[in-house]
């Protein structure tokens, strides 16, 4: 137990990644690597109808090249995976090395345990993906085929899911909470990868309600982020959306909105930037908090 104590902890990160502005860029690459390019996407992409969705999935799976055109989009989703965890890898090394809790030794080696450690962490949650996707493929079609009930089919289809969306969730806070532990004992210098690996994961098991708490807590803030820039964006877009639709995008005016557009979504990403500082130098203060004394007998 911190001689602060678990939220004492916290407003001291704050205080740290509010003084510290050198930590929002590194943040933000740690941001991008997770989900800060989420808003953007669905806001400019947009999101695909029932429809749109019950068009691909029959071209998907009734296509001469089935099964090799899924099996492709797996492997361009696996590197997907592999470049979003490289980019948090870099930022994650880049912030603890500013605040005193990475090696002496060069970047690229910090970024590379990291990266390793953020790999290993991030595969349950993948696992959960996958299931997913394959429960996706199983319910959908059944759903999507069905009656008129007045609720949609994708939510029909989550609901059906729910089991495994709630698996998703508690391995991406699990995930968070050793990931957390395991880098800074793998970039303290002292402990061997597997050893900070079996460690990280000790450090869990023993104090389950302090690291899954601040995993919990910083998950739940990215999920306000994501839905904050998403409204926020949303708003932003349907001007310049409009314009787009009737051809005016090189007018000065739509230039000046997406000009203002752009720019808001990069100060969002350094806002989440200083978040993703704020939980880092958190679990810096909490995993590096000498454990509590003993009480005396009286």
């Amino acid at each position: 137990m911190s001689r602060r104590g678990w939220v004492g902890d916290a407003v001291a990160a704050a205080n740290v990644a509010g003084a510290r502005a050198d930590l929002w860029l590194p943040g933000s690459l740690s941001a991008l690597g997770y989900l800060a390019w989420l808003p953007l996407l669905v806001t400019v992409a947009g999101l695909p109808s029932e429809s749109d969705l019950s068009f691909a999935g029959a071209r998907l799976f009734s296509s001469g090249s089935f099964p090799l055109n899924v099996l492709l989009l797996a492997s361009l989703a696996g590197l997907v995976v592999l470049v979003g965890c490289l980019v948090a890898a870099l930022g994650e090394a880049v912030v603890l090395r500013a605040t005193g809790a990475g090696t002496d030794r060069s970047l690229a080696h910090d970024t590379e345990v990291a990266f390793g450690v953020i790999l290993i962490a991030a595969l349950p949650a993948l696992a959960a993906l996958v299931a997913i996707g394959f429960g996706i493929a199983a319910v959908a079609p059944a759903e999507f085929a069905a009656p008129d009930t007045g609720a949609p089919a994708m939510l029909r289809v989550a609901m059906r899911l729910l089991p495994l969306l709630l698996l998703l969730v508690a391995t991406v806070v699990v995930g968070q909470a050793f990931g957390a532990a395991s880098v800074r004992r793998a970039l303290s210098g002292s402990e061997v990868v597997g050893a900070a690996l079996r460690g990280g994961l000790a450090d869990v098991v023993r104090n389950p309600l302090r690291r899954l708490g601040i995993a919990a807590i910083g998950t739940l803030a990215d999920m306000v982020a994501i839905v904050f820039a998403l409204a926020l964006l949303r708003i932003l877009w349907a001007p310049i959306g409009f314009d787009l639709a009737a051809g005016r995008l090189v007018s000065p005016q739509a230039l000046l909105l997406l000009t203002g557009f752009v720019a808001i979504w990069l100060a969002l990403v350094l806002f989440w930037g200083a978040l993703r500082a704020w939980t880092a130098t958190w679990w810096s203060l909490e995993l590096a908090a000498p454990p509590a004394a003993p009480e005396e007998e009286t």
